[in-house]
């Protein structure tokens, strides 16, 4: 049986002999703390005046936590459950914001009574809740994004467009309700400046709105989706990240024109950076168990699957599946080792053609998620976990 998750592992319990995990006991996650701290500075250089609060969900160890913590990196959760582990490391109420825009009263509560000032919402009822649950709380309404440049779109559940925020604004201004923040979410593994920029125009435009009903905006919240750069072509955060800075730059001028005449605190600006942060900090370690030919088709069946760690290989995120075999690279039909359909992975991945069962696959870039969308679905447990 596997180790909790929570439990912090001696990493020679799993020796290494040219990368690969000897003698193999089973799928095995190892979490690199130095690469978080790589990523944490390449973030604040991208976006030096940007506050970034981690997406807990990503990946909820403790000992990352932990480690972000000392990094002086705050957190964005999600649930009460996401609280109550930051609660046991004693993070700090104020370093936390709670972005889910739909949350249950009794996590409402639970902030409320710990301290937490800030909450996101985007429909009317949500506000209500707030309002009644949350009294001296700050409220952030989250807006729409088009999902453009991204690899996993959020488009579809949560964020208003421009005209349902104005009518979001009256109603607060009617009820003696204060907005003190605008949030977004470009989508996951976003490639495109634009996203960002279009999303802070909309911004621009609700808080002009915002300005003529006497709010004041104290926090824009600009997401997360920061791509982890599994592509060696693909820009860089600070490059992709030029533009923006930019457009943030230009929004706090034209705020601070049309302020001139009352006195009105400079905008905060905080992102939810997840996978950027933890993402190139893990490598996951599995085993071919078996390998056919379908309809002229090379498949590979792992040990590890949709259940078990694996779940993010259904979409083109850019994973790579290496193996010390030299063989001529073709494109494989990937599966996990349950008996449902879905643990099949549509993308085709490069391995070699001389792919063996019991050979070991390594796949980088699984500190985020990995962990998160794990279950024992068939009797298969998920990976092991060493952190160092």
């Amino acid at each position: 049986m596997n180790q909790p998750l929570t439990a912090l592992l001696d990493p020679t319990d799993c020796r290494h002999y040219d990368s690969v995990p000897m003698p193999y006991s089973g799928p095995c996650l190892h979490i690199e703390k130095q690469k978080i701290s790589l990523q944490v500075v390449i973030f604040k250089q991208a976006l030096p005046d940007v506050t970034p609060h981690y997406a807990v969900k990503a990946n909820p160890l403790p000992q990352v936590l932990r480690h972000l913590d000392a990094l002086g990196v705050n957190f964005e959760i999600a649930s009460l459950g996401e609280l109550t582990l930051l609660k046991s490391l004693n993070i700090a109420p104020e370093r936390i914001i709670f972005s889910n825009p739909i949350k249950s009263p009794a996590s409402i509560k639970a902030a409320v009574q710990y301290g937490v000032q800030w909450f996101a919402f985007d429909n009317q009822e949500e506000l209500i809740k707030l309002k009644k649950l949350a009294p001296d709380g700050k409220y952030e309404l989250r807006i729409g994004t088009n999902g453009k440049g991204s690899v996993w779109p959020l488009t579809k559940k949560f964020g208003v467009d421009i005209k349902e925020a104005f009518q979001l604004i009256k109603f607060a201004v009617n009820n003696n309700m204060t907005i003190s923040g605008l949030t977004f979410h470009v989508g996951s593994q976003c490639t495109q400046s634009d996203s960002w920029i279009k999303a802070i125009n909309d911004c621009e435009k609700i808080i002009n709105e915002m300005h003529e009903s006497k709010m004041d905006i104290l926090v824009l919240n600009i997401g997360g989706g920061f791509p982890c750069n599994l592509d060696k072509e693909q820009l860089t955060l600070k490059h992709l990240m030029q533009p923006v800075n930019k457009a943030l730059k230009e929004l706090q001028t034209k705020i601070d024109v049309q302020s001139h005449k009352r006195e009105v605190e400079k905008i905060k600006v905080c992102a939810e950076p997840g996978r950027f942060l933890v993402a190139s900090s893990g490598t996951l370690y599995c085993q071919v168990i078996s390998t056919t030919i379908k309809k002229d088709q090379p498949w590979a069946f792992l040990d590890c699957g949709y259940y078990s760690g694996l779940m993010e290989l259904t979409e083109d995120f850019g994973y790579t599946l290496h193996s010390s075999r030299k063989g001529k690279l073709v494109p494989w039909t990937i599966a996990g080792p349950t008996c449902d359909s879905i643990d099949c992975f549509k993308p085709k991945y490069q391995m070699p053609d001389n792919v063996q069962p019991e050979d070991i696959i390594s796949i980088s870039n699984m500190g985020a998620y990995a962990i998160t969308c794990v279950t024992q679905f068939n009797g298969f447990d998920g990976p092991s976990v060493y952190v160092f």
